[in-house]
């Protein structure tokens, strides 16, 4: 009985799957996918430095750190940005691109639509709008990013996280 459970168990399923997306990481009941990195890197939502060793870790903090000030934003309800400045980040980000063609096999490639982009854009600009109230009265700019970084560890500290991501070990040949 136990071997024909064991070779059940490790017998390739008749049902073939294929990842489709993956869940990187939970902020509160929030999954960010494999697929919202890769939207980010790719339509330059998150600038990653260059040389950055792990640029989807990198993409990750920051659409971690982005869902948590989301939260913060949405509580105090800053002005809804202009359509015009909206519908001017979606051309930049088309011409980044190369051409229209091009944009639209990135949308394809990372399952993202025209509207989740908007919406993207949208918050960003809402997200901008907030900061600046929140932290307008610093002027120098070195210590008004110690403020938001500060205000940010503070969010991330309250908030339950859960990072699934495991970047992938460094590959490297060694000889013996």
């Amino acid at each position: 009985m136990l071997t024909i459970l064991l070779a059940l168990l490790l017998a390739p399923s008749p049902f073939a799957t294929d990842v489709i997306d993956r869940i990187m990481a939970v902020i509160g009941s929030q999954p960010i996918t494999l697929s919202d990195v890769a939207a980010a890197h790719h339509f330059g939502l998150v600038d990653v430095p260059a040389g950055t060793a792990d640029p989807n870790g990198y993409v990750l903090d920051r659409l971690i750190d982005r869902s948590l000030t989301l939260t913060e934003v949405d509580r105090f309800q800053p002005p809804e940005p202009d359509a015009s400045e909206i519908a001017r980040r979606m051309d930049q980000m088309e011409q980044r691109a190369g051409s229209t063609a091009a944009f639209e096999r990135l949308l394809a490639e990372t399952g993202t639509t025209r509207d989740q982009l908007r919406r993207f854009v949208r918050d960003s600009l809402r997200t901008e709008t907030y900061t600046n109230q929140r932290f307008g009265a610093i002027l120098d700019p070195v210590e008004r990013a110690a403020a938001v970084t500060a205000w940010v560890g503070d969010l991330r500290r309250r908030a339950q996280i859960t990072v699934l991501y495991r970047p992938a070990a460094p590959t490297g040949g060694s000889s013996r």
